[in-house]
């Protein structure tokens, strides 16, 4: 049986890597890795924790479009998974998915690492215990030969490059808080078929966690003065050329050791493109 490969040493979760970019971190690489693909016995590691149902985003994520897709009839042979970290999502799909997926992120590394996964089938990543302590968690994809394809790519999510064929659908998770210009990303898929078809399906889900390091206060969806929340912002821009099909919050949590959760809440919306 074969080695699986370490995506992720314990070592480098020691080094100072205070210099390094958002999401390029070792720690954060296994936070996502843990939140993307451990069980639910790796990110508690005891029965009946209070956050266990928050657990799985990536797969739930997967489901709630494969049912938008199954009562709309939408054939859904490809899919983009627009700021896909680790891939976790990209992989849910895949069960269901007919042809192919695409991952595109910004972080290198995170591209890296998924790739390294989807190539191997698997991995062996480190998480962070309480203290100086780490703990080895081990990964394992389902067999390729019942997935789609599953490519892994960089790629801004403000100017995505033309693909051959508009995808099925395409999906924005946590990110439309994490790119410089919120709305010009969304117009990439409302304003023309290159990226997603007509008939097609656009899932956006996100915390509207706005942070001035990665966006300027201007660009942000709401606003006090006004009233106007994130979500209705997302509805203003998207229902001139999209339907809305479902509208839902979702759970998540990002691990930092036992005893310490980042948990949002993501609000969910699936639309079908005119």
């Amino acid at each position: 049986m074969a080695i699986p490969p370490v995506l992720l040493k314990e070592d480098e979760l020691l080094q100072d890597e205070t210099t390094s970019s958002a999401y390029e971190t070792a720690r954060d690489i296994s936070k996502y890795l843990l939140m993307h693909y451990g069980s639910i016995e790796d990110a508690f590691e005891r029965p009946h924790h209070p956050l266990a149902p928050s657990h799985g985003l990536p797969r739930r994520l997967s489901e709630v479009l494969e049912l938008v897709a199954l009562r709309t009839g939408t054939s859904v042979s490809s899919v983009l998974d627009v700021g896909c970290s680790v891939g976790g999502i990209s992989h849910a799909l895949s069960t269901w998915v007919k042809d192919v997926v695409v991952g595109i992120d910004s972080s290198v590394r995170s591209i890296e690492v998924a790739q390294s996964l989807t190539r191997h089938g698997g991995g062996t990543f480190s998480v962070a215990q309480l203290g100086p302590f780490f703990r080895e968690v081990q990964v394992t994809l389902p067999a390729a030969e019942r997935r789609a394809r599953v490519e892994f790519e960089v790629d801004d999510a403000c100017a995505l490059a033309a693909p051959h064929r508009p995808f099925d659908a395409v999906i924005l998770s946590n990110v439309l808080d994490r790119v410089k210009d919120p709305e010009l990303c969304l117009k990439q898929f409302t304003d023309s078929a290159r990226i997603l078809r007509r008939g097609g399906l656009l899932m956006v889900a996100c915390p509207w966690s706005w942070y001035p390091e990665f966006s300027s206060p201007e660009t942000w969806f709401g606003s006090s003065s006004n009233g106007t929340t994130s979500e209705q912002v997302l509805k203003n821009i998207l229902s001139a050329d999209l339907d809305l099909m479902l509208e839902k919050d979702e759970a998540g949590v990002l691990r930092q050791n036992p005893r310490e959760y980042d948990y949002f809440e993501a609000h969910v919306t699936v639309w079908r493109k005119r």
